[in-house]
């Protein structure tokens, strides 16, 4: 149940329909990178005739399928919620506003940094690539430390991300 609190949180900061220089997105899904989504000529056919995206049929549950299937999905959220929401939530976020390998890699430093020395699970390579030994070392870092202190160090990760990123 937790996909759609993490979906409805997530598409407030996303927005609508954007072009900027030239670069189209919709709720955050760029034209560039997915240009076979089903909902761009829906979006196409709406402003060729100045509706509005928001009547659009069928749009809204194409965009909760696309995140469900792009990033919900493949990062195992399901299964991290399973044991604890905030952190599947945080990875989901973190994935759609930085891309699925940053939320991946974001996750991965937390739980090195509080690992205590490979007390726990052994230490992750970090690679953005959401595995079988990150999935093991969360579910166990989920178990063993108070999940909130996982999704501050995933936060403090996304700003050390952002707070570089502005410096470009």
């Amino acid at each position: 149940m937790s996909f759609s609190r993490a979906f409805a949180t997530t598409m407030h900061i996303e927005g609508g329909h954007t072009v900027v220089d030239g670069h189209e997105t919709y709720m955050g899904i760029d034209r560039t990178k997915h240009p076979a989504w089903p909902g761009w000529p829906i979006i196409d056919e709406c402003l060729a005739h100045g509706e509005p995206l928001s009547i659009a049929p069928g749009l809204p549950d194409m965009v909760r399928s696309f995140y469900q299937a792009e990033f919900w999905i493949p990062m195992q959220c399901d299964q991290i919620d399973a044991v604890n929401e905030a952190v599947a939530e945080e990875l989901f976020e973190a994935a759609v506003n930085c891309g699925p390998g940053n939320g991946v890699k974001f996750l991965q430093r937390a739980l090195n940094a509080l690992n205590s020395r490979e007390k726990l699970y052994p230490d992750l390579y970090v690679d953005g690539a959401m595995g079988a030994k990150t999935l093991a070392a969360t579910l166990a870092c989920i178990r063993q430390r108070p999940p909130r202190i996982l999704v501050k160090c995933q936060n403090g990760e996304q700003y050390i991300h952002y707070k570089n990123w502005s410096k470009h």
